[in-house]
C-alpha cells in the first residue's frame, strides 16, 4: 500500500511541475505582450501617430514573449538531454 502511494505522489508532482510549466509559458507569452500593448497604444494616442507605434510595440512584445520563454525553456530541454544519455 505504501508503494502505491509513494507512486502516485511522484506521478502528482511531475503531473504539476509540467502544468506549472505550461502555466509559466503562457504568461510569459502574454505579460509582455499586454505591457508593449498597452504603452504603445498609450504613446501612440499622445503622439497621434496613426497606429505605427502600436503596431511596433504589439510586435516587441511578441518578440520578447519568445525571447523569455526561450531563455526560460533552454535550461530545461538542456536538462532533459542530459537525462536521456
Amino acid at each position: 500500500m505504501k508503494d502505491f502511494k509513494k507512486e502516485l505522489m511522484t506521478k502528482d508532482r511531475g503531473f504539476i511541475r509540467y502544468l506549472s510549466y505550461i502555466t509559466q509559458l503562457g504568461l510569459n507569452m502574454v505579460i509582455p505582450l499586454l505591457i508593449f500593448f498597452f504603452l504603445s497604444l498609450w504613446l501612440d494616442r499622445k503622439l497621434q501617430a496613426n497606429n505605427i507605434i502600436l503596431v511596433i510595440g504589439t510586435i516587441l512584445g511578441i518578440v520578447s514573449g519568445f525571447l523569455i520563454n526561450y531563455r526560460f525553456l533552454k535550461p530545461l530541454f538542456r536538462e532533459m538531454g542530459e537525462k536521456e544519455e
